[in-house]
């Protein structure tokens, strides 16, 4: 069975597997928990947190009550406002700039920061869908247009600036409009000024490879630094200007075992001579492929060194090497933990970075001289995200277990807080338990468990979230991605409507090692990483305030994946589940450089790890929602799933949002899934007939 419609339009429709009656018996329950939800999802929550080089002034995009605008902060003290949006329209705004004064600031409104040439998203429905466009704001002067476009950059001096569209580099007088200055095949995905102004440095990407150009703003003058068959990337400036750094990476064939080859090496470009020069290749074994997380660039140190991340212990490290090329790395960062984000403070004497140390489900910011020992910056009730610098302040985007993201400010040795989101009155959140099992195979796994209030007596029904990513950590607290703050704030109110859930960090996900992360025969390859989620179900199935029968699973993108998987492999042990925008066939088309047979193996192991393999063994109801503009996701994989269930006469639910995109852009959407969601479970698992 299918329904299509909203819940209120259901009852002339729906037999006797969802009758009205039970639907009226929980609507005193849907209002007040879509109210609860609604009330959570307006605290205010703060991301592209950016810092003025040499001003105490930080700014944020700000989404409260669904509605974006950007922040600015003087010095840690209350914000202004320096936009004046007013609608939840699923508009982004994003690529924030600061000039090195912090007197003038750009931004980008509309587009998508994920799919930089692809058409914009418009989940409003708006008559003219939105581009990219970049906007300046001046103290105290209105907001001025300086052209389509994305990935504003200021001049060293502040008197320029600088974006990209597509292959287009335009540039213009900082608070006049911007000039189309040059056009290349590709995409730029990265440009940065070097010291003096003189030139712009270009990440551009051509599909197959990836190379690095060098804009001469005084000459108007192209030019390419000599690629190689791979893919160049996060040119970086050395103070003095005189050279660049970059990383040359390739994709390995598909098949190929992690300890083989050498996939990444560490260059020099000098923009005087036009030499270039390998600086170092990593050897084979851990940290041959190269990763980093999106806030892990190259940084030159006053002293010549270059700070550059790897994984050569087997955890996400920094590490230093000399520029005139050094035999052996230095790494900076402890053993056995992972770096998400890190940055020199203003003298460059000193690295801050947020790690795991010490305790792998939470994250600290962390300062140590470049040639000495760390210390804790925070303490155990905040989690770290990402770090700016304002003037000599460092900033850090935290988190907590009841507090949203939000930018904090050390400044004269104090912790200043601009914004503290605080819950909405008589709401109470229980504290997340961090916890851990054994997979299948012996794999000690992590996750958070939430349980209901006290007073509300078991045994429970129970829920598995998985996280999507899959290169993804859920932790006990808010989360600093959006995505998965909302999924907190659903978590919790599931608690407090009666549900144990157990967020499970299976393997494939950050945080616990390149082992983990890279483990054997993961998603199409094997789907190893679903007997985690099946070890999920089955601790709480074991622990007495779970009702064994009534254990359901909700995640979405590698997420919804998963709750196939579950569903199509394990009807028996997950009663029902909710899927948003899952893939459901994981089958490619041929992969170059395998053989025809080798092809056909790898297409038949693609085939046994989609949930699709196993429709015939699906029984539980599920409940699909998917926006149809999905850049990530195909929406034919829900509509493929749709016609198999429907073949299979398994109940099923649906809903679509038009114009959507992966990471649904409006609250109101959210607000709408997570109550379907809620309904859903409510009737499913209070029903479940589990053999």
């Amino acid at each position: 069975m299918k329904i299509t419609m909203p819940h209120s339009r259901t009852c002339a429709l729906v037999l006797s597997l969802l009758s009205c009656t039970s639907w009226t018996a929980h609507a005193q329950d849907d209002a007040s928990l879509q109210a609860r939800l609604s009330n959570l999802m307006a605290m205010p929550f703060a991301t592209n947190m950016v810092g003025a080089k040499h001003a105490q002034r930080l700014a944020w995009v700000e989404q409260r009550k669904g509605v974006r605008n950007v922040m600015i902060s003087d010095a840690g003290n209350a914000p202004h406002q320096a936009t004046t949006y007013l609608k939840d329209d699923g508009t982004p705004l994003w690529g924030l700039a600061l000039t090195p004064d912090g007197k003038t600031l750009a931004y980008v409104e509309g587009g998508d920061p994920e799919a930089l040439t692809a058409p914009a998203p418009n989940p409003d429905n708006a008559a003219y869908r939105p581009t990219a466009t970049v906007h300046v704001v001046r103290d105290g002067k209105q907001n001025t247009i300086a052209g389509q476009g994305y990935l504003p950059e200021f001049s060293p001096d502040g008197r320029q600036l600088a974006f990209a569209q597509g292959g287009t580099l335009l540039l213009g007088a900082t608070g006049s409009s911007a000039r189309a200055v040059m056009t290349t095949d590709g995409t730029i995905t990265a440009l940065h000024w070097s010291p003096d102004g003189t030139f712009v440095a270009l990440e551009i990407n051509r599909g197959s490879h990836g190379m690095i150009a060098l804009w001469d703003t005084k000459h108007s003058v192209l030019s390419f630094i000599p690629p190689g068959l791979g893919f160049d990337r996060l040119p970086t400036f050395s103070p003095d200007g005189k050279h660049l750094a970059f990383v040359r990476v390739q994709q390995p064939p598909l098949l190929t075992r992690p300890e083989n080859g050498q996939f990444w090496s560490l260059h020099s470009y000098d923009l005087t001579s036009g030499a270039e020069q390998l600086l170092w290749t990593p050897p084979k074994g851990p940290g041959s492929r190269f990763w980093a997380a999106d806030d892990l660039d190259l940084t030159w140190t006053p002293d010549g060194r270059i700070l550059f991340p790897w994984e050569g212990s087997g955890w996400l490290r920094i590490c230093a090497i000399s520029a005139a090329g050094a035999v052996t790395p230095q790494c900076l960062t402890p053993e056995q933990a992972e770096v998400s984000s890190y940055l020199l403070s203003s003298d460059g004497k000193s690295l801050f970075y947020t790690s795991n140390v010490g305790e792998l489900d939470h994250w600290r910011v962390w300062s140590k001289p470049l040639d000495g020992n760390a210390a804790a910056l925070t303490d155990a009730t905040e989690e770290a995200g990402s770090l700016a610098m304002a003037g000599e302040d460092l900033a850090v985007m935290v988190t907590s277990a009841t507090q949203t993201a939000h930018p904090i400010l050390r400044h004269e040795g104090q912790w200043r807080a601009p914004v503290t989101p605080t819950l909405p009155k008589n709401t109470n959140f229980v504290a997340p338990q961090s916890v851990q099992f054994r997979s299948e195979d012996g794999t000690n796994i992590h996750g958070q468990l939430f349980l209901p209030p006290t007073e509300m007596h078991g045994p429970h029904s129970a829920l598995v979230f998985v996280h999507g990513g899959p290169n993804r950590q859920m932790i006990p607290a808010f989360n600093a991605m959006g995505y998965y703050s909302n999924a907190y704030m659903m978590n919790q109110t599931l608690a407090s409507h009666g549900y144990v859930v157990l967020s499970v960090n299976y393997r494939s996900g950050t945080g616990y090692g390149q082992a983990f992360r890279e483990a054997d025969k993961i998603g199409s390859a094997g789907a190893s990483e679903y007997q985690d989620v099946r070890a999920a179900a089955q601790y709480l199935r074991a622990r007495p305030d779970v009702a064994s029968k009534h254990i359901g699973i909700w995640g979405g993108s590698w997420g919804g994946y998963l709750v196939g998987l579950a569903l199509a492999r394990d009807s028996g042990l997950f009663a029902a589940g909710a899927d948003f925008h899952g893939v459901h066939d994981m089958t490619e088309p041929d992969h170059p450089g395998l053989s025809p047979e080798e092809n056909r193996k790898q297409h038949e192991t693609e085939w046994r790890s989609s949930p699709l393999a196993d429709i015939a063994h699906w029984r539980a109801p599920v409940l699909l929602v998917h926006g149809d503009d999905d850049h990530d996701v195909e929406f034919e994989q829900s509509v493929l799933l749709s016609k198999a269930l429907t073949a299979s006469s398994v109940t099923h639910e649906d809903h679509i949002f038009p114009g959507e995109r992966h990471e649904f852009l409006r609250q109101q959407d959210w607000l709408k899934a997570y109550g379907w969601t809620i309904r859903f479970f409510d009737h499913y698992l209070e029903n479940a007939e589990v053999p």
